[in-house]
């Protein structure tokens, strides 16, 4: 099963993406988080994103979607040893007593999915265009154990990015202001669609065709039984 993706963006000035800046709240969430202080990509930080965005002027925030009415109809066909994910490897490791539901897997999975799709797309995006970096969904899962654990550098530390998340960025503003859209939490059933937020900074205003036919044809790909 292939799913498209469907891009939507959004470009602003920088200002205007501060908006939702809520350094604060964000960083209590991140304290809760398993990968708190033991993922490179992941708070505490020596910088904040004041200093780190401090270079660009102007964000486009890429919105991605799936429809999951696809993945519904077919749930009771999908191959579920295809469907491991760093993220669910995360999960079960923070809680390994609890019993991870199908839908749930299948979330993870789709998250993990666009977000390592994501990084890689924004980095090529970052080659084509001249001073841009990108801000990727997530945290880094390039390694099975983040070598900070290891007390040693990163060792992709030039793809090395973070998410706005991470930057202490409120996503749910993000995406009511930028696209009207509430998104709320699930349980035990799959949301209408699967959604994730990424940014391309830029110094000066960037073309949004090139960003467009550069994401064009992503998919998510699931394997039935």
């Amino acid at each position: 099963m292939k799913l498209p993706v469907k891009i939507r963006l959004k470009q602003m000035n920088k200002e205007t993406l501060f908006e939702a800046y809520q350094h604060e709240e964000v960083l209590t969430y991140c304290q809760s988080c398993s990968n708190y202080e033991k993922n490179y990509s992941c708070p505490d930080f020596d910088f904040d994103a004041v200093s780190y965005l401090e270079p660009y002027h102007y964000a486009t925030v890429i919105l991605t979607e799936i429809d999951t009415e696809p993945i519904q109809s077919q749930i009771d066909r999908l191959d579920v040893s295809g469907l491991s994910s760093r993220v669910l490897e995360s999960y079960q490791k923070e809680k390994p007593d609890e019993t991870v539901d199908m839908t749930s897997v299948i979330s993870m999975y789709a998250f993990n999915s666009i977000k390592d799709q994501m990084a890689d797309q924004l980095i090529e995006l970052e080659k084509e265009m001249d001073h841009t970096i990108g801000l990727p969904p997530g945290s880094c899962t390039k390694c099975v154990v983040c070598s900070k654990l290891q007390g040693e550098p990163c060792r992709f530390i030039e793809t090395l990015r973070y998410s706005l998340e991470a930057l202490g960025f409120l996503v749910s503003e993000i995406y009511k202001r930028s696209f009207d859209l509430e998104l709320g939490w699930a349980k035990n059933t799959l949301p209408e669609r699967f959604c994730s937020c990424s940014v391309l900074m830029s110094k000066e205003r960037i073309d949004e065709t090139m960003i467009l036919n550069e994401l064009e044809g992503m998919v998510l790909e699931i394997n039935e039984e």
